[in-house]
């Protein structure tokens, strides 16, 4: 503002343009974890861990934070509680991340694209995820509630059933056939649960007298006429005796008179009879007397259930001869058919002898409630958002009404919950062993609709209707219905005339028939005349299932339905739960070790390797190991059936598995029979090994996840290959094919569609198989050839996610994430990757890396990991990047000692160093080195998988320092500290962490003092002031002991004409770092007396 009158203005021009310099670091943690885990805070599931959140840098403020979006740190354990060591799937960067936000209250962390609970090893094939709604019907925990009868012992006995839950176990292969004749013995049961009904079955002895016959060793169905005619009613006690011929007796008011002297002959004149539902025959030297559900005698009431009544004819001793009593002696009782009974415990059959129906041995009682393993139907329902199977109760009535009356007294149905079930016995109301689920529709009223609008009916047709009435198990007494005419009104006006309580019915706007039960229970129709409630659609193809079939030509209209109605399946009924294929890229770590198909190039071709009579060795391999390759941790000294070895024979060596396959073949060498180990990196002689996918089976028609996985003996003797087989040409005669895809102990993902005509054309590959989807091995070779198995093959796919989570996601390059320590703990591996990120943002971080678990503390091992001399070491050397020696072991958060890889000490470390100091400050030694989040220090033995313990002694720690690894050792007095401050670059300053890092700042700083200036007047002013805010810095850094001197150059000697034209503004910085000492010579010179004092002394500089 201008003075306008007298007075002062004064104004402050800021030209410092300085940068407060932050210095407290920020790391970017790479981590991989299971999916879906459960949150921290107990409920619910981390969204850090599911599919839709991988590869999102997370900004983590604290450790509560990171429990709630990640779940706890998971490390697995043995049986016994104890910690596996090492173990691939541990989530070490979880625990890092966890122990470096004690310290920090801001860290990144991303979860890779990998569940590394699906790399649990396994036996077993993965499958899908079922359904959200599936129901399963969990055969491996119900009980079926039979119990068989014994009049002998006048006790039941528990049977429980073989449970058929493949149609291929049936005839016919449908779910309607009976049990296969392969199946059980003789007086066992077996039930049929791919059948809704699931109907009970019983192993007949067979009935060849009966009408019809019954086969021996044949399933019949409990409670039908085949299983009554396969238990005898009554039974002589005679046994073969001499018969009068002449005599008669009565059955059911028919005189049989005897023809003959034996009981063959009775039996006979039995049959011949054609006494209605009754047969005869001899066994065991007596007569059995078999009566079915037509055996009546005039008057029964048990008509249908079967009954005999015996008498004497002539008044003959015959009765007495065959050692049978008479139904006058029974005090008028008839013999009773086998018979099943519906009941629950306190509801059991009086079936004794002095009982008022004394049925037969072979009776069964179906007790309907789950006491004394009675009935208890186990049906669960799949919930997507909890990943689990729920138990949904289940009781057992024999009819809609009664479920409505047991589950809703006082409301008649319409109180119960839709979802609700019940199971309804003996289905058919036959009397035969069967059950069949259903589930409440809806709540409320019953509302069903016929699935014909506008329907025309005959006049004066007529039908009933029973309904179902509150807390009672009987319906209404059947009301006739009369039509008045031919329109839906009509069917209307006539239904709703019967006045049948708590019904009515309405035509709806669609002009189709809706009838309604109000109180939400059962209505019964049945046509009497004509077909008026066929015509008015209520038929068992209704959409909605309210609409079954009676027994008795009913139409029952209930919102009881059948449980998973409009499902396919409507239920799975199994002991294992219920699943689907596997989803596309699922891995599957198959850890057997006995399980390795090997083929042999043999013509030009791949052989099974039993195929081959004459190998380019001359060996007969046809002869071998009936078994296959001979796994064993020893070598051995016979085939698999103890005969003698052979030349070719192959031995799968299981002693050392972290460098499984171990592979040897038997013959000689100068005349001496050994084992010969094969050269896994050899692809190119005939005495070599290729290891690649060739086949899953024998065919191209076996389902990977459902069919039958052939034996390795099976796959000796078959030639046949997948599409995707190597080329047999490429490779010399006589060199073995290892088939990954059918061998274990290796990752493999499910892939769908693989053999597709896209990928696999028929004009090169042929016609493709039955099956198009393939289990692919996803571990790769490493790059001599030789596979990767068992750990090292659930790291290759561990590290390849972490890598493309770090190549990939664009997010952690973009400026708003302000981090400057990298790491991935426990992954060396992806060191080059977090190297490029690193470039990519301006090389404005450190990298902090591990060493191998399993390297052991030698100067040999050491040297040739950090030289890559196997070629499975160090290989990334960048000024912003470090690695430490050795592992440790610490604590997981349930307080289990777990072994950690070095970063899970550094991060915390460095993070706690730079708090206290500066990034420009090592952090190592006493001061700012101090490691307090592990107890021991030491690696993994490679052989046991055990802890070993190590000091880092004054040598191991000169190699490691000679290899550029930084040591952390034990001091002391002073506990674990880290004692190195290497980058792996060498040849200039920045070979120092102290001195990268401190470059690292630079850059970070004076890329925002530059962006400040972007756009200005490229002119003095600009120069200057850019100048300034740089000096301000470099000042701060040497007043913070980060550099010793500096120098900045911006004026018209760097930013000539030219460059000023081009838009472009330099600015030239020295700087001389300040240097850690790491090397501390103190000589100490002993003088005579006098020396001293007289000053004569020498520094050590002038020694």
């Amino acid at each position: 503002m201008a003075l306008t009158s007298p007075g002062v203005e004064v104004t402050v021009v800021d030209e410092s343009n300085y940068l407060p310099a932050a210095t407290n670091s920020v790391p970017f943690i790479m981590i991989a974890t299971a999916q879906n885990k459960i949150s921290g805070t107990g409920t619910g599931v981390a969204a850090g861990t599911t599919a839709a959140n991988v590869n999102k840098p997370y900004l983590i403020t604290s450790q509560r934070d990171l429990a709630a979006t990640f779940g706890t740190p998971f490390f697995y354990s043995t049986a016994a509680g104890t910690a596996i060591n090492g173990y691939e799937l541990n989530e070490y960067g979880l625990l890092a991340a966890y122990s470096t936000l004690g310290v920090s209250n801001r860290a990144y962390v991303q979860r890779a694209d990998i569940d590394l609970s699906q790399l649990t090893a396994t036996l077993t094939r993965p499958t899908g995820d079922p359904a959200d709604g599936t129901y399963w019907f969990d055969t491996g925990v119900s009980t079926f509630g039979a119990f068989e009868w014994s009049s002998t012992t006048q006790t039941f006995t528990n049977k429980v059933p073989t449970v058929i839950t493949k149609t291929a176990d049936l005839v016919g292969g449908v779910s309607s056939g009976v049990p296969l004749a392969s199946i059980g013995s003789i007086g066992d049961y077996a039930i049929n649960v791919t059948n809704t009904n699931n109907p009970l079955y019983y192993k007949s002895p067979g009935n060849a007298s009966s009408s019809p016959t019954v086969d021996a060793n044949s399933w019949v169905l409990v409670g039908s006429d085949a299983w009554k005619n396969s238990w005898p009613t009554v039974t002589g006690t005679a046994t073969n005796p001499t018969i009068s011929s002449g005599n008669s007796m009565v059955f059911n008011d028919v005189t049989i008179t005897s023809s003959g002297t034996s009981l063959t002959t009775v039996a006979s004149d039995i049959n011949s009879a054609s006494v209605a539902g009754v047969s005869a025959k001899v066994v065991d030297g007596k007569l059995n007397i078999y009566v079915d559900s037509n055996g009546t005698n005039d008057g029964s009431s048990d008509a249908g259930n079967g009954i005999l009544m015996i008498d004497d004819g002539n008044n003959s001793t015959l009765l007495t001869e065959i050692g049978i009593a008479t139904s006058t002696s029974r005090s008028g009782k008839p013999y009773y058919a086998p018979v099943v009974h519906f009941g629950k415990n306190f509801d059991n059959p009086s079936w004794q002898t002095t009982g008022t129906e004394p049925h037969p041995t072979g009776s069964v009682w179906f007790k309907e409630n789950n006491v004394n393993i009675g009935a208890n139907f186990v049906i669960k329902e799949y919930s997507a958002a909890t990943d689990t199977f729920s138990t949904i109760s289940n009781p057992v009535y024999s009819t809609d009404q009664s479920a409505l009356k047991n589950l809703d007294p006082s409301g008649g149905g319409i109180n119960i919950a839709a979802g609700s079930l019940y199971t309804e016995s003996n289905v058919q109301a036959n009397e035969t062993y069967t059950f069949k689920f259903l589930e409440r529709l809806t709540s409320g009223a019953t509302l069903v609709t016929g699935n014909t609008t506008t329907p025309t009916f005959t006049n004066l047709e007529t039908f009933t209707i029973q309904a179902s009435a509150k807390n009672s198990t009987t319906l209404t007494a059947a009301v006739t219905a009369t039509l008045g005419g031919t329109s839906a009104t009509d069917f209307v006006t006539a239904f709703t005339a019967a006045d049948v309580a708590n019904t009515t019915a309405r035509v709806l706007s669609t002009g189709a028939v809706q009838i309604e039960h109000t109180l939400g229970g059962v209505i019964y129709l049945k046509d009497t005349s004509g077909t008026p409630c066929v015509d008015a659609g209520f038929i068992n193809t209704v959409t909605t299932g309210q609409v079954r079939d009676g027994n008795n030509s009913e139409i029952i209209l209930s919102n009881w339905i059948p449980l998973g109605f409009g499902s396919t399946p409507v239920y799975t009924a199994s002991s294992t739960a219920p699943s689907i294929d596997p989803a596309d890229g699922t891995y599957w770590y198959y850890s057997a070790t006995d399980e390795a198909d090997i083929m042999i190039q043999s013509g030009g071709t791949w052989l099974g390797y039993q195929n081959v009579s004459n190998d380019m060795r001359g060996f007969d391999l046809s002869t071998t190991s009936p078994n296959g390759p001979i796994v064993s941790s020893t070598a051995p000294t016979k085939q698999s059936d103890d005969s003698a070895l052979v030349y070719g024979d192959l031995w799968l060596s299981t002693a050392n598995l972290d460098n499984y396959p171990a592979l040897y073949r038997w013959q000689s060498v100068e005349s001496v029979d050994q084992w010969v180990i094969i050269d896994n990196t050899d692809q190119t002689t005939q005495n070599g090994v290729l290891f690649a996918d060739a086949r899953w089976a024998d065919d191209g028609s076996t389902d990977p996840i459902t069919g039958d996985i052939d034996t390795i003996k099976t796959l000796l003797t078959s030639n046949y290959v997948d599409l995707d087989k190597p080329d047999p040409t490429l490779y010399p005669e006589g060199i073995l094919l290892f088939n990954t895809r059918r061998s274990g102990f290796n990752v493999k993902s499910y892939q769908v569609d693989y053999f597709n005509s896209t990928d696999f054309p028929f004009a090169t590959f042929g016609a493709l198989p039955t099956v198009k989807d393939a289990w692919v091995t996803s571990s790769t070779n490493n790059s001599d050839g030789s596979p990767n198995m068992g750990r090292k093959a659930v790291r290759t796919i561990v590290v390849a996610a972490l890598k493309a989570g770090i190549d990939g996601t664009q997010e952690l390059r973009e400026e708003q994430k302000i981090y400057n320590l990298l790491c991935c703990p426990n992954y060396e591996e992806v060191a080059s990757n977090l190297v490029a990120l690193n470039n990519e943002r301006n090389n404005t971080g450190f990298i902090l890396s591990d060493t191998p678990m399993r390297l052991e503390d030698t100067g040999t091992a050491i040297t040739d990991w950090a030289t890559n001399a196997n070629g499975d070491g160090l290989t990334t050397a960048d000024p912003y990047f470090a690695v430490f020696y050795p592992s440790a072991q610490s604590t997981d958060l349930s307080g289990t000692t777990v072994v950690v890889p070095p970063t899970h000490m550094m991060l915390r470390t460095v993070v706690r160093s730079d708090d206290v100091a500066f990034p420009w400050l090592a952090p190592a030694g006493t001061r700012r080195g101090t490691v307090d989040n592990a107890s021991q220090l030491g690696y993994i033995n490679a052989t046991t998988g055990e802890f070993e313990q190590t000091a880092v002694r004054q040598g191991l720690r000169d190699t490691l320092y000679e290899n550029n690894v930084n040591p952390i050792t034990f001091i002391p007095g002073s506990g674990i500290l880290n004692y190195g401050n290497k980058t792996t670059f060498t040849g200039s300053s920045l070979d120092r962490i102290n001195v990268a890092r401190l470059v690292a700042f630079i850059r970070g700083r004076l890329e925002t003092i530059g962006k400040n200036f972007v756009f200005e007047p490229n002119d003095t002013t600009t120069r200057d002031e850019i100048k300034n805010a740089i000096e301000s810095l470099m000042i701060d850094l040497v007043a913070k002991r980060g550099i010793y001197d500096y120098l900045v150059v911006c004026d018209e000697s760097n930013n000539t004409p030219t460059r000023i034209d081009a838009n472009e503004l330099y600015v030239d910085v020295a700087i001389e770092p300040v240097k850690a000492v790491e090397f501390i010579y103190i000589p100490v010179r002993i003088k005579n007396t006098g020396e001293i004092a007289a000053g004569n002394v020498a520094s050590s500089a002038a020694v």
